[in-house]
């Protein structure tokens, strides 16, 4: 538009509509002429019960609905209470914090704000940030959004097997035209996919990016997105790499974004934290002012009454216990449901990506838009990626789940 009040780096924006949400609106404008039992959806990424309603945990809900009014609706300090900030640090790392490095922590709204700020703080504008190739799409979104380019590695090679060659060989790449690399790691249970990276990757990582380190011009950010880790297996097993991340070089920094969204089934609550792990007391230090400026600057605070559940939480064993339990539940329901897909991707040849957990399946596809329009003329639903269609195997009910493999494989 020649003529737009735009101003000119915005213009152009929000052309193509959010992929999921364009789809899920699809999705319930069939639901409403046909019926939840004639439409399968498999968009959202929330999990539904087997009634096919959204599912939340009753103690959570029981919580907010005993919560004093101003723990719930007065403002939250801007980088946020302090009881949750050491509550977001203690529960995301569990028994397996590092040794030797200094944690901070910064509120923000869910997992996606944490990106925001490690995307803006750290990468340079008009440079790369490296992410995976299946990716979730607000992580370009959110790069552009304040001028940072996206360029990605290789998940998985030819044989869908996890390619630390290929993360090494771009993350060369980059440092060879600019001093700074921001490198994002979705695991465990990585969106699309369900992969979790191993310990082993990551030592081998780890020691790679050490040796990159060794020129103290370069600077390295590892951004790490933790959303689904409480849906992957024990947190003794999900949360053992955690442990890896002391020690490591004074130019190196690891950002974590952490989310109660999925954790607590509360994810239009919008709580989350940016956690910095670093070898600098200086650099920790300058983590908290930087990120604290940048809340002010773009969303002022955080939930309060969010801050508050988590904060009450570690501070008590019975209800965490009721958490934990009533999470466990769901946890088992997606793997019942996962297993019933894959293990019918198995008897009838379809290609599914690597999966260990997490609210996801994606089956590769050449033609992926193609493929969910066909989808959707049976009246089935899914997320077409640039490389494969991603099935919200969260949201799907038990009873729909027997056969839609067979009618996937028979699209492709």
């Amino acid at each position: 538009m020649d003529n737009s009040i735009t101003a000119s780096h915005a213009q152009g924006k929000g052309k193509e509509p959010d992929s999921v949400f364009a789809v899920l609106k699809k999705s319930k404008d069939a639901i409403a002429v046909l019926g939840k039992d004639k439409v399968i959806n498999a968009v959202i990424g929330s999990i539904y019960d087997d009634k096919g309603k959204f599912a939340t945990l009753p103690s959570v809900n029981e919580y907010f609905r005993q919560i004093p009014a101003e723990e719930m609706m007065d403002y939250a300090p801007i980088a946020g209470i302090p009881e949750f900030l050491e509550a977001a640090i203690n529960y995301t790392f569990q028994d397996y914090k590092p040794e030797n490095v200094f944690i901070r922590a910064v509120s923000t709204p869910g997992g996606t704000g944490a990106v925001r700020h490690s995307f803006f703080n750290y990468a340079e504008q008009g440079q790369k940030v490296l992410i995976p190739d299946w990716f979730w799409g607000p992580y370009r979104t959110i790069a552009e959004e304040h001028g940072i380019k996206v360029d990605t590695y290789a998940m998985f090679d030819e044989n869908y097997t996890f390619s630390v060659s290929s993360i090494k060989q771009k993350s060369e790449e980059l440092l060879t035209v600019q001093d700074k690399l921001v490198i994002l790691f979705n695991t465990p249970g990585h969106n699309p996919t369900g992969y979790s990276m191993t310990e082993k990757d990551w030592a081998e990582l780890l020691d790679f990016y050490k040796h990159c380190a060794k020129n103290k011009q370069k600077k390295i950010v590892i951004v790490l997105d933790v959303a689904y880790i409480d849906y992957v297996g024990k947190p003794s097993e999900t949360r053992k790499f955690l442990k890896l991340l002391g020690g490591l070089p004074e130019n190196i920094l690891i950002t974590i974004a952490f989310s109660m969204s999925k954790s607590f089934t509360m994810y239009g609550m919008r709580s989350g934290a940016i956690i910095g792990l670093t070898s600098s007391q200086e650099e920790a230090d300058e983590f908290s002012r930087v990120n604290s400026y940048s809340s002010r600057g773009v969303w002022s605070n955080g939930t309060r009454g969010a801050q508050r559940l988590l904060a009450d939480v570690m501070k008590n064993p019975v209800l965490r216990a009721k958490i934990d339990a009533e999470r466990e539940n769901y946890i088992q329901l997606i793997y019942h449901r996962a297993n019933i897909f894959l293990n019918e991707a198995t008897e009838i040849g379809l290609v599914t990506l690597p999966y260990h957990g997490g609210f996801f399946i994606t089956v590769p596809s050449q033609d992926p838009k193609a493929a969910a329009e066909k989808l959707a003329q049976d009246n089935i639903y899914v997320v077409p990626l640039k490389k494969g269609l991603r099935f919200a195997i969260c949201a799907l009910p038990t009873y729909q789940i027997p056969g839609l493999a067979t009618k996937t494989k028979a699209v492709l």
